[in-house]
């Protein structure tokens, strides 16, 4: 059944008013007929209706659960969305939710109009199989969404190992952390970063795989085990129960990592300047401030500068070493943080080699230049001897 919000009320209403004006018409004057035309052309829509939101939430539930479907509309007349809904929620033709509950992936659209036309929006709720979850994907850079994972304590224990394979005997392991401990033990949990493996995690133990961008489509296989009890003892409980999650179709990644990336100086430039040094990168959507930092070191620790800029560009006023390697990044900070970009680097020019003239006025010695000045006097003195001594003889 289609969804028709329409305001009988207001329609009634508005139909009594004409008729209350048409008999007005009838009886009186002219300029009460050009107030009717007013009147109309007040009523009239004088644009199409405007979709400011329609959405589901969740976008991805399990078969058997329920998600909300709402919207804001402005200037409608008549509201309705396919497929058909229930319409026992309260609504009116602004704003509305309404409860679906559909068995398989299904995409509502909503159509709104009035009398000079009509717009649609599109929302899509994702169905997946009881204990099975979708990790979606950029559309950008293909690195598929964050995983956030989260288990209660077992006996006072303190560490654990989670594995992340591609079938369910766990024959085909991408991503094994070893034992490590969660920040908060009485709370454990972890989470596999967008596009990257965990941060503490250990190597993999499959050749095949390696940590990093999950496969488009696939499905993956997880699950948890303690490896440590609070009195220290080494242990090893029986794995948990196995926990099934598919990835997303993506886009092939295109780029070293989804941020800002160095425009100048280029990734791995050489022979830079070593004063007035100025870095540029490309913009990260919706940014209005960013935080950029210059360090002597890959680890970002030894910081020469940091400052937050509106503009995607800072000027370095300091001088820079020669012949060095220097590291800088950078990050959003306005609306939203976002994670720091991948750490760019450069290395600048080679000192240049002092002219021949200034070379040797460098390196010649004090002593040096008294010796040339006392043999030059002591030429002059036997030129001047030789010159009267054969005057003498003349």
């Amino acid at each position: 059944m289609t969804l028709v919000v329409i305001f009988l009320a207001v329609l009634a209403s508005l139909a009594s008013g004409c008729t209350g004006v048409s008999q007005q018409v009838a009886q009186g004057p002219a300029p009460v007929a050009a107030a009717q035309d007013k009147v109309a052309e007040a009523a009239a829509p004088q644009a199409l209706p405007v979709i400011n939101s329609f959405m589901v939430t969740p976008a991805t539930i399990d078969r058997g659960q329920s998600a909300v479907l709402s919207w804001d509309v402005a200037g409608a007349r008549e509201l309705t969305v396919a497929p058909a809904i229930s319409s026992g929620e309260t609504s009116t033709i602004a704003r509305g939710s309404e409860l679906v509950s559909p068995s398989s992936t299904t995409t509502y659209t909503l159509t709104a109009s009035n009398e000079l036309g009509s717009i649609t929006r599109s929302a899509t709720v994702t169905v997946t199989a009881s204990g099975e979850r979708l990790v979606g994907f950029d559309p950008v850079s293909g690195r598929n969404d964050e995983i956030d994972l989260n288990w209660e304590q077992l006996c006072l224990s303190t560490d654990y190992q989670v594995q992340i394979a591609k079938d369910a005997g766990f024959s085909i392991v991408v991503l094994d952390t070893g034992a490590f401990r969660p920040a908060d033990v009485t709370s454990p949990g972890a989470y596999f970063p967008a596009g990257g493996k965990i941060g503490f995690g250990g190597n993999p133990n499959s050749a095949i795989a390696s940590p990093g961008v999950l496969e488009a489509g696939h499905t993956y296989y997880l699950r948890f085990r303690v490896v440590r009890a609070a009195t220290g003892q080494w242990l090893l409980s029986p794995w948990s129960e196995t926990y099934r999650f598919t990835a997303k179709s993506g886009l092939a990644t295109q780029t070293p990592s989804y941020g800002p990336m160095p425009l100048s100086p280029v990734h791995d430039c050489t022979g830079c300047p070593v004063s007035q040094m100025s870095f540029s990168w490309t913009p990260f959507k919706d940014t209005a401030k960013y935080r950029f930092q210059l360090a002597k070191d890959a680890a970002m620790v030894q910081i020469l500068a940091q400052a937050d800029t509106f503009t995607t560009a800072y000027h370095y006023s300091g001088a820079l070493d020669y012949d060095t390697s220097y590291f800088w990044r950078v990050m959003a900070v306005e609306p939203a943080p976002s994670d720091w970009s991948a750490v760019f680097t450069f290395s600048t020019m080679s000192q240049p080699a002092p002219s021949a003239p200034a070379a040797a006025e460098a390196t010649m010695p004090l002593w040096a230049w008294v010796v040339v000045a006392v043999g030059s006097v002591l030429i002059i003195a036997v030129v001047v001897l030789l010159v009267m001594s054969r005057r003498r003889a003349a």
